[in-house]
């Protein structure tokens, strides 16, 4: 959730699909989950969100159901892609249980329960990325890699960490909208120290870029 609502309005999405269709983000994301999973293993996503990795895990030959509690989101996922493989439901609450859970910057793992409670969808491994913030959004989101590193080893899992570094830059159309889209990003904390991230282009769509530089740690936990 975000600011009391749902993270998925009209506008975030737009800015979100703007994003994705000017970087390789999500390409390269998968690329790197491709890594840790085999295509006989059947993968089940959890809050999927607007199912960019879903859909890249599908056309190249993966068994995924990718769920999300936003309707909102399922609905531009499905219409983007045409694909079956979204589904409206809190995939905490499903009885489904794959191979592989994925989850990317979904659920948090703050204690031994949480991570029990996710690992239970998991028949071999939980695949959990999660954003380290080192450079954006540490005073609203602060890193938890370690912590989560201290949860794993006293719950006895055996897992592999990953860090990866990717751009998903934000084209915007003004200054004003960019303003409006770091007060959304970042909760409306240090608007003015974000702005440093913000350079112009030679674009006369989009003049102005966030400069999103992001760090992410993939961890590969085993659950059987």
């Amino acid at each position: 959730m975000h600011s009391g609502v749902s993270w998925w309005t009209d506008q975030s999405i737009e800015w979100f699909e703007r994003a994705s269709s000017s970087c390789d983000y999500h390409r390269r994301l998968v690329n790197s989950i491709e890594r840790h999973i085999r295509k006989t293993e059947s993968i089940l996503e959890a809050g999927c969100g607007l199912g960019y990795e879903a859909e890249l895990l599908s056309d190249d030959g993966f068994s995924i159901r990718a769920f999300d509690k936003d309707e909102k989101a399922i609905n531009t996922a499905q219409k983007r892609t045409g694909k079956d493989i979204y589904y409206y439901a809190d995939a905490a609450l499903v009885h489904e249980k794959a191979d592989v859970v994925l989850c990317i910057n979904y659920g948090h793992i703050e204690c031994t329960a949480d991570l029990e409670e996710i690992a239970s969808h998991a028949e071999k491994k939980l695949i959990y990325i999660i954003s380290r913030h080192s450079g954006h959004g540490q005073d609203t989101r602060p890193d938890r890699t370690e912590r989560i590193c201290r949860i794993l080893e006293d719950a006895g899992y055996s897992y592999e960490k990953e860090e990866i570094q990717l751009e998903f830059d934000q084209p915007l159309r003004s200054f004003e909208e960019a303003e409006d889209f770091i007060s959304w990003t970042y909760l409306g904390k240090n608007k003015n120290e974000y702005l440093k991230f913000l350079e112009r282009t030679e674009d006369p769509q989009y003049p102005f870029v966030f400069m999103n530089r992001k760090s992410l740690v993939l961890f590969d936990i085993k659950t059987s």
